[in-house]
């Protein structure tokens, strides 16, 4: 690869003359030759080789520095030719340099504020987004109003350079805010619709609370109502223990609500009719302790007549024996054997009173038997007339008897 070389000007050929040469340079061509080879490890040859570094050394320095005292000759001369133009020029550049600036700063401040005011413009428009933003998750009451507040906004106003900007950014949020408003209005409709439902649910359940609530208070009332029926055949002292419990309750409007009025006249009904019930229950168990006493007695009597009856059946049965060819037709022992026992029973009168007859005991004819009563008096009827009552006691007691004798004649016609 060749190398072309600038041919130096005469000048700066004369420059360098006093250090090397042409003919110098052409001298060391010749000197050292460039197929020239030397042998280093030879001492002579080692040391001769450093002394001619040295010397490349010098001449290299000498052609350095002749170089630089020229250069700075040469600079001094061009500053001088500089300052007398710059001071010569002075009187036209100074004062157009500082129109220049000036105008050039003036520039600056004219560029700088219509940067402020295109990034004014800029942050108003990036403003319209964040109507976006604001109306989120919002109603569609408030997004209207935005919707109103963006269309208000004049793009006109703004510098040509961003008002078409403006203007597609006007158009975007605008849509966006109407598709939200489309959005919030649906679930609005949902959220209404659904809030109907739930008040119509709660006024349904209201209602069936209030038909319950009805419900258990008329159950309540029902269950007070009946309360004496619970007690039909309870004996007296129960019956006094819930009229004691009743006297001392007082209904509470929490359990009955606007029928407290009614409760409380219906409790004191109740009362009344526990203690119609405590009255017949005391009538009825002193009653049953003189139908016990009365067993008690009749039971006595039966025994002693049981012997009497089985001393006579030993005389009859004797005489029965004794007397074979006679025969009593079967009616008149049958009238024998009632008569004897009425007397051992000491029933010297009719069992139901002076009023009452009995064809049983009077009828001389033949015995037909006894069908006891299947209905009684009810207890009510019996608590109202002592007279009814009085016969039905008696007639009680009659029909034990009756039940004996049939008893005792069935053994003895069998006999």
């Amino acid at each position: 690869m060749s190398t072309s070389k600038v041919s130096p000007d005469n000048k700066v050929v004369a420059l360098f003359s006093n250090v090397l040469t042409e003919k110098g340079i052409e001298d060391l061509r010749s000197e050292f030759p460039s197929d020239l080879v030397f042998d280093m490890s030879d001492d002579a040859t080692f040391k001769d080789a450093r002394k001619k570094r040295t010397r490349r050394n010098k001449l290299i320095e000498a052609i350095s520095r002749a170089r630089i005292d020229y250069s700075n000759e040469l600079k001094n001369y061009a500053d001088d030719l500089e300052s007398d133009v710059t001071k010569i020029f002075s009187v036209v550049v100074d004062p157009f340099e500082a129109e220049d600036q000036r105008r050039k700063e003036e520039a600056a401040r004219i560029a700088k504020e219509r940067e402020e005011f295109l990034n004014n413009q800029r942050t108003e428009i990036y403003g319209m987004r964040s109507f976006i933003e604001q109306s989120k998750n919002q109603n569609s009451q408030f997004i209207a109003d935005t919707i109103e507040a963006v269309d208000l906004i004049e793009t006109e106003s703004f510098d040509k350079e961003l008002i078409h900007e403006a203007i597609d950014t006007k158009k975007d949020v605008l849509e966006t805010l109407n598709n939200m408003y489309q959005a919030a209005k649906a679930a609005e409709a949902v959220e209404a619709e659904r809030e109907q439902l739930r008040i119509q649910q709660e006024a349904i359940e209201a209602e069936q609370r209030k038909q319950e609530q009805a419900r258990v208070i008329e159950q309540r009332i029902d269950n007070l109502r009946r309360d004496p029926m619970n007690y039909k055949d309870s004996p007296s002292s129960t019956i006094a223990a819930r009229i004691t419990q009743l006297e001392s309750y007082t209904p509470p409007a929490s359990d009955f609500g606007d029928r407290l009025e009614e409760v409380n006249q219906l409790k004191l009904e109740v009362i009344e009719e526990l203690k119609d019930r405590l009255e017949m229950a005391q009538f009825k168990e002193e009653k049953q302790q003189r139908q016990a006493d009365a067993q008690a007695a009749v039971e006595a009597q039966q025994q002693a007549a049981q012997a009497d009856l089985n001393a006579q059946r030993n005389a009859e049965h004797q005489a029965i024996e004794a007397e074979q060819s006679s025969s009593i037709p079967l009616e008149q022992q049958e009238h024998e054997a009632l008569t004897e026992v009425n007397r051992m029973l000491g029933q010297n009168e009719p069992l139901l009173g002076e009023s009452f007859k009995s064809p049983v005991f009077e009828n001389a004819g033949p015995m037909t038997g006894y069908q006891p009563l299947s209905q009684w008096p009810s207890s009510q009827d019996r608590a109202e007339s002592e007279e009814l009552d009085r016969i039905c006691d008696q007639l009680d007691l009659a029909e034990s008897y009756i039940e004996v004798l049939e008893q005792r004649l069935n053994k003895a016609i069998a006999a």
